[in-house]
């Protein structure tokens, strides 16, 4: 069965973006973040919304920049917040493709805590990339996560 993935609104998420971003810094604290999800009336705790933070943070300042807001969007628009398979690709998916790339999959395989190397990277996206254009669709992955960590 195939996951329908719907990219974000860019437009949208940019203006949501700046409306939360009250001190005009250009990236999102947790207390900017705590007020926005109040207002959404998602009522999460400081090490819950840090713990979104730290999936979407690429540049690792604890704070939310208006393309990983927009990641987090895709995210939160895609995925059920208890189905680990889909959020862990979705988390790869930096450019809300709807597929994985090479620097894309070594990205969340250090997430994950795994020590790969540029090979294996190579070797594995040679062995499983089912598109055309060299990346792996979400069937793939979610294949690919079953067969190395054993999901249920």
């Amino acid at each position: 069965m195939s996951q329908k993935i719907e990219k974000p609104d860019f437009a949208s998420c940019e203006k949501a973006f700046k409306a939360i971003d009250s001190d005009r810094s250009d990236n999102l604290d947790l207390d900017e973040l705590k007020k926005a999800f109040e207002l959404l009336e998602m009522h999460l705790s400081k090490d819950e919304i840090k713990s979104i933070v730290e999936i979407v943070d690429t540049d690792g300042d604890g704070q939310m920049n208006c393309k990983e807001f927009v990641h987090f969007v895709y995210i939160c628009k895609n995925a059920d917040p208890k189905d680990v398979k889909t959020i862990l690709f979705l988390a790869a998916d930096l450019d809300c493709s709807g597929t994985i790339d090479k620097n894309e999959l070594r990205m969340i395989l250090k997430k994950l805590g795994a020590t790969v190397t540029e090979q294996q990277i190579d070797d594995l996206m040679d062995v499983v990339a089912d598109n055309k254009d060299g990346t792996i669709s979400y069937e793939m992955f979610i294949a690919l996560l079953d067969k190395i960590l054993d999901f249920k």
